[in-house]
């Protein structure tokens, strides 16, 4: 049966460059078929039409770096440095707490969080990923999900071959799938091995994996790999052959001089977390000298433990408000360059260019719509600069994941969200009678 819909707004935001006022979509099983205006509507069978009057349509946004499970520990153990925080505090935590039940107790409610702020795609790096892959399914979202690979014990595997097995076979397992794309997600360098590194990187060449990773987020990090190898952390990538277009390096705060040419030449992608980074004290990463390069930068939530919340709306604000006090400079990341990491460049990223990031025939109808009907939102000469610097996540008013609502007016249309809050609470008290004993 062929589904046909269309959807109106008094915006329909294209790309990074273009949008259509008084516009249109339509859209037929999944995929977009014609974008125009409203007055060149022509006949068109459609079963469903939504007309969202005074709002924007714009490409769902995608999240390139979160551990989304991790909203179980929200407000754990904040205003700590990096280093303590995971070592003192996180893996000891989700080895002890998190298992295959910690994800389903957690996860429905990460992606209620993500959903609510226009997230239609996550990149994940975290346990369990074929459980998460279960309940992403559920919720109709897309995900990215790497298994978290340390050499050492993780929450789901004693060590990083057995991982790696793991990662092939859930690859095999959902090739073929539009909403689940597996990923090999080593930690980083200073945590992983220089073979287990290479094995990622087989692994994610041979299968066409994205390769996910945290690359240099704090000074210490910086310094620790130069002590131990005599270079910088994406010098010293290179130098073993780690680098290339599959790599998303979460974070890159600190960088050599040496290394902008590096990523630039092995076209690395870099996930810029602004939030995360300038709560854990990590710096601000250089993303105006990354955009000079030409380097393609996108933008990530970080996990809820360190953010402390998956909204990327709130994010692409920071990450401009926060570039342009580094640079001193108000023309630093402009709403557009930030509306473009957060869509285009997150789908060239993933190795999904033809299929998101912009709304155009021929990709899926995965979109977003923001309500112009609140005081903070008129009046609107520019809808990108209101996207960035004036909308919140409650502008929010609906959700399609190809072609199909999934929020609509504040409501999870695929998620039962007192069954999630239930579930957590489960989380919550477990942590307050196990974990939380240094408090």
């Amino acid at each position: 049966m062929c589904e046909k819909l269309i959807l109106k707004a008094r915006f329909v935001i294209l790309n990074y460059k273009e949008y259509i006022e008084n516009g249109y979509i339509l859209v037929e099983n999944g995929i977009i078929k014609k974008v125009g205006k409203v007055n060149e509507i022509q006949e068109e069978d459609a079963s469903l039409i939504y007309d969202f009057k005074d709002a924007i349509i714009a490409p769902g946004f995608i999240n390139t770096h979160t551990h989304a499970a991790m909203v179980g520990m929200r407000g754990m153990a904040d205003d700590l440095p990096l280093k303590e925080w995971l070592e003192k505090y996180i893996w000891p935590t989700e080895l002890k707490l998190v298992d295959r039940d910690f994800i389903r107790n957690t996860l429905p409610l990460a992606l209620a969080e993500m959903i609510s702020s226009g997230i239609t795609t996550y990149v994940d790096m975290y346990f369990f990923e074929d459980t998460a892959a279960e309940i992403v399914k559920e919720a109709g979202i897309r995900a990215v999900l790497g298994e978290g690979i340390i050499d050492g014990e993780t929450p789901a595997f004693k060590t990083p071959n057995e991982t790696l097995d793991f990662v092939k076979n859930f690859y095999l397992n959902y090739e073929r799938d539009n909403f689940i794309f597996p990923a090999v997600a080593p930690h980083a360098p200073y945590s992983t091995s220089k073979e287990t590194l290479l094995r990622s990187k087989e692994l994610a060449v041979e299968f066409g994996m994205p390769l996910l990773i945290h690359v240099a987020e704090t000074q210490w990090e910086f310094n620790e790999i130069r002590n131990r190898t005599g270079l910088t952390p994406f010098a010293y990538l290179k130098s073993i052959g780690f680098l290339c277009e599959k790599v998303i390096a979460a974070h890159s705060v600190w960088i050599g001089e040496d290394e902008f040419e590096i990523i630039k030449n092995e076209r690395v992608n870099i996930s810029h977390n602004p939030e995360s980074n300038a709560k854990l004290a990590s710096g601000i990463a250089p993303v105006t000298r990354f955009i000079k390069e030409g380097i393609n930068v996108t933008i990530g939530t970080d996990g809820a433990c360190s953010n402390n919340n998956l909204d990327i709306i709130e994010e692409m604000r920071t990450a401009s408000l926060l570039q342009k006090v580094k640079d001193l400079n108000p023309e630093s990341l402009s709403s557009r360059e930030i509306f473009k990491m957060a869509t285009e460049n997150a789908a060239l990223a993933l190795g999904l260019h033809d299929k998101l990031g912009t709304i155009e025939s021929g990709k899926w109808a995965d979109l977003v719509v923001l309500s112009l009907h609140s005081p903070h939102m008129r009046p609107v000469f520019d809808p990108y600069s209101h996207i960035v610097y004036s909308a919140k996540s409650t502008d929010v008013k609906a959700v399609l994941v190809n072609g199909k609502l999934i929020y609509l007016n504040g409501e999870f249309l695929t998620i039962d969200i007192e069954k999630a809050y239930h579930d957590v609470a489960k989380v919550e008290e477990r942590v307050k009678r196990e974990i939380l004993k240094w408090s």
